[in-house]
């Protein structure tokens, strides 16, 4: 385990003051391994509330996720827990999505599953001859993942880590050089089932033209390890890392805002936070929008960096229940047009891609009976587009709704609205300090991999550590929480060698 190893010593003796800076999934779970170990730990909010962009948000008698929709990968979660000397499901329920969504072409409808069994069964039907495909694209990157999955415990913040062994081996499995539409060509004829397998890449905020094909153990990682719905939503998570921190005398500060860092050149010496108040500490943990919070002081570092796509989200409680599953997905006519528009042209298109999660056909605590908390994603470019939000609100979210009517057959819709809530791209980068609104961060390209990051070449400080989804590739949970391992392992080898 994680935590293993590290001499009792340290546990028992130990307290050193780490303030860490973000009460956000990152800095929960850097909370509870060093909270674990004795260290006094202290988590400093701009919120009233812990959970960054996966908070829950109440409306009335509504509740929704702010982001984050489903989980999977949650072995990772498990051992995070697991390493705290604890059991995930003594803090959460998880539930099994089934089917994972079900996909709305404009000619064809079908659900795929997590069991690998029925969606097999699925596409036999729907795409005669196409099952070999998904067996030989199941069997691909179970090897995928095997040489893949070592790669994220590293920090890739020195070139020696691209020549490790483990990394040298993973080589081949990267597939340089192609993008994940051409790797699922080599798997599946029909177009629907390769937009079907590549989907996945709303979570990156990515066109999957564009994506490089490694990532198709994320779509993969659906079907392996299946997704999860905890019972009152996403944030059921960070709450249980929330009470874990704080059952190992972990404390935490609201409406604290850390505006800035004062240092003496080699070391962080405090964080001023926004009432004037410096708070001082060992070690900091930053769980900040790293590359938001780098734009005031390097800027020179962003201009020439390639930014993901934003989203305009609507939430809506209905006095009604819908006749769906837990995720919709529509599609529009032409996808990769769709695509192009909002990665590269950064317009608006007229026929939108539409993400619809329905936690009420898994979950009966988010919503009344016999009502319905739903949220509406709809990938969009971000702010360096320019584009008017408060001007193009009111018709984009008439499209959104109007698409949603005539393609799930729902003519009356508007009049099941009870509450309803819009975010923007303009609301993501002023409420909540995402760069540029571009909620997945830095493109996930090669070119900022790893060293190449820009968090790998900013300024270093001996005490602080960069954690989060903006520092480094790869925004979902587990990633967000094998990075806070990763810091973790780091702080803990330098208090090794101070010994």
């Amino acid at each position: 385990m994680y935590i293993n190893g590290v001499k009792e010593r340290l546990k028992l003796e130990s307290k050193k003051k780490i303030a860490i800076i973000g009460a956000g999934p990152g800095g929960l779970a850097a909370g509870m391994l060093l909270s674990q170990l004795g260290y006094q730990v202290n988590i400093y909010e701009k919120n009233d509330r812990i959970g960054g962009r996966t908070a829950l948000h109440r409306m009335g008698k509504y509740s929704f996720d702010v982001g984050p929709s489903a989980l999977t990968m949650t072995h990772v979660l498990t051992s995070l827990f697991m390493d705290c000397n604890r059991n995930i499901l003594d803090y959460v329920s998880l539930l099994p999505i089934n089917p994972i969504h079900t996909l709305y072409f404009k000619d064809i409808t079908f659900p795929l599953y997590s069991d690998q069994s029925e969606t097999k069964a699925v596409i036999q039907t729907y795409f005669p001859g196409e099952e070999a495909g998904f067996e030989r694209f199941m069997k691909e990157n179970t090897k995928k993942m095997l040489y893949i999955s070592p790669l994220n415990q590293f920090n890739y913040s020195s070139l020696f880590d691209f020549f490790r062994p483990t990394t040298l081996r993973a080589i081949p499995s990267l597939t340089l050089g192609r993008s994940l539409m051409d790797d699922l060509a080599r798997y599946f004829n029909s177009k629907y089932l390769r937009i079907a397998f590549s989907l996945q890449m709303r979570y990156l905020g990515m066109s999957p033209w564009d994506i490089p094909a490694a990532y198709s153990i994320i779509p993969f990682s659906e079907y392996y390890y299946g997704t999860f719905h905890p019972i009152g939503g996403q944030n059921k998570i960070v709450e249980a890392m929330q009470q874990v921190v704080t059952e190992n005398k972990g404390k935490f500060f609201f409406n604290s805002e850390v505006t800035a860092f004062e240092s003496n050149g080699k070391e962080i010496t405090g964080a001023v936070l926004a009432n004037g108040k410096t708070i001082e500490a060992d070690y900091y943990f930053t769980n900040l929008d790293f590359i938001y919070s780098l734009t005031n002081e390097h800027p020179d570092k962003l201009d020439n960096k390639e930014y993901s796509s934003s989203a305009f989200i609507l939430y809506l409680g209905l006095k009604t229940v819908l006749p769906f599953s837990h995720q919709s997905i529509i599609f529009p006519e032409n996808y990769r047009e769709f695509a192009h528009n909002t990665m590269h042209k950064k317009i608006l298109s007229k026929d939108i891609a539409i993400h619809l999660t329905n936690p009420s056909a898994t979950d009966n605590t988010m919503a009344p009976i016999n009502h319905s908390s739903i949220r509406i994603m709809v990938p969009v470019p971000n702010n360096t587009s320019n584009i008017d939000w408060k001007k193009e609100t009111p018709a984009f979210r008439q499209l959104v709704l109007e698409t949603i009517k005539e393609r799930l057959d729902l003519p009356d819709l508007e009049s099941q609205i009870e509450e309803e809530y819009i975010i923007t791209p303009i609301d993501w980068e002023k409420k909540y300090h995402v760069k540029h609104g571009a909620i997945f961060g830095l493109q996930h390209l090669w070119r900022q991999h790893g060293y190449l990051h820009p968090s790998k070449k900013s300024p270093t400080f001996k005490n602080l550590f960069v954690i989060g989804a903006g520092a480094m590739s790869g925004s979902s949970l587990p990633f967000i929480i094998e990075n806070a391992q990763i810091a973790t392992q780091k702080f803990l080898q330098k208090e090794k060698k101070s010994e």
